[in-house]
């Protein structure tokens, strides 16, 4: 306690006092007269604690403002390092197996079969990396204590990326609302971009019908009557890049095989998900920043949506790709967003705005049935 206040007070410098009694409640609290500090000058308090790891919440009355301590991050579990590297590297191996099966190759014949697959491995963990990366660095900027990713790796000789994706874990509270959007949106935007980068590089490198064809039926015949046929659904975006590079010659049912394309596709599908405006989901993060307590209504009109679209896929295509998304919502990430420690720090305009342009990179990047079997 004793060092927890002497940071804070390092910090504050003369611009509170510190309330003498406030410690014999294990919270500190410092107050000043609002005639001698504006709300914008203790918000800057505010963040210079949390770049120090000290929480804290803001309250007030008609003539005084009040800072209260509320925690230090100064408790920091001792990160495994060895656990991330390990699972990181175990994503590497199934996910250039998975790369080389949807080349063509047999990964476990030789060192070249299965080193075919890195290029899918390192545009996929990219996107990854870059997604987490964006969380971490940005709740690292506000003092939340955070864990570096954890790669969760799964190989199945079928239809599959070769990972569940990655996650990282916050062991302390949000501050305040301009800390939850922050960390929120920084995850989407980063992976957004880098599956942008990958799907433009990804339909630069395509080659030309003849091409394409001729690489395909290195994997398999053309026309193979015994075979699935499995299409993946389209999206806004690669809809809009794909035409620019005049990608239409690229059938949707043998997309799969191009490692940077279908790496940037399967990136865009994570992002969309993520970017549902629902729980605790990253769009229910900034949903709940953007709008506060009104984001549950939002939360439960975006599931209403996607019950909706799950009876129309169930009863027009025999689909029911999305069920098990819905099941999860319900009993895992529900619709009500918790507060954070301070919601009395709103968004400022350009924040606000960003907002708006990560739900329409959601609509541009959803995909309303992203794969499905079709007859030959």
């Amino acid at each position: 306690m004793r060092d927890l206040i002497s940071t804070t007070r390092e910090i504050i410098k003369d611009r509170m006092q510190l309330e003498p009694m406030s410690q014999l409640y294990g919270s500190p609290v410092f107050k000043q007269k609002k005639e001698y500090l504006d709300l914008e000058e203790l918000e800057e308090i505010q963040d210079d604690l949390l770049k120090h790891g000290i929480f804290s919440h803001i309250e007030s009355s008609p003539g005084f403002y009040y800072l209260k301590i509320l925690r230090t991050s100064s408790s920091q579990r001792r990160p495994k390092y060895w656990l991330h590297l390990l699972l990181f590297l175990l994503t590497v191996v199934t996910t250039s197996l998975t790369g080389s099966l949807l080349q063509g190759h047999d990964p476990f014949a030789s060192w070249a079969d299965f080193s075919a697959g890195f290029s899918y491995s390192f545009a996929l963990l990219s996107i990854l990396f870059a997604h987490e990366m964006g969380h971490y660095f940005a709740s690292r900027y506000y003092g939340i204590e955070v864990t570096l990713p954890y790669f969760i790796p799964l190989f199945l000789p079928a239809f599959h990326p070769g990972t569940l994706g990655a996650f990282i874990k916050m062991r302390s509270p949000i501050p305040h609302k301009k800390a939850l959007f922050d960390v929120g949106v920084a995850g989407p935007i980063a992976g957004f971009v880098v599956s942008l980068i990958f799907l433009i590089i990804g339909f630069y490198r395509l080659p030309d019908t003849q091409g394409i064809y001729a690489y395909i039926q290195q994997i398999h015949p053309l026309d193979d009557a015994h075979g699935i046929n499995l299409v993946l659904g389209n999206t806004i975006l690669y809809d809009i890049v794909g035409s620019f590079f005049g990608a239409g010659r690229l059938p949707m049912n043998e997309m799969y095989h191009f490692p940077f394309i279908f790496a940037a596709w399967f990136g865009l599908l994570v992002t969309a998900i993520n970017l549902m405006p629902i729980g605790q989901l990253d769009g229910g993060h900034i949903t709940y920043a953007m709008f506060g307590d009104r984001a549950r209504l939002i939360a439960m009109g975006a599931f209403a949506l996607l019950i909706f679209l799950n009876f129309y896929l169930i009863s027009n295509f025999n689909s029911y790709i999305w069920v098990l998304w819905s099941i999860l919502i319900l009993v895992f990430i529900r619709f009500r967003h918790p507060p954070t420690l301070d919601n009395s720090i709103g968004l400022d305009k350009n924040r606000k705005i960003l907002g708006w342009v990560s739900y329409i990179i959601f609509i541009v990047s959803f995909s309303p049935m992203p794969f499905y079997v079709q007859s030959f």
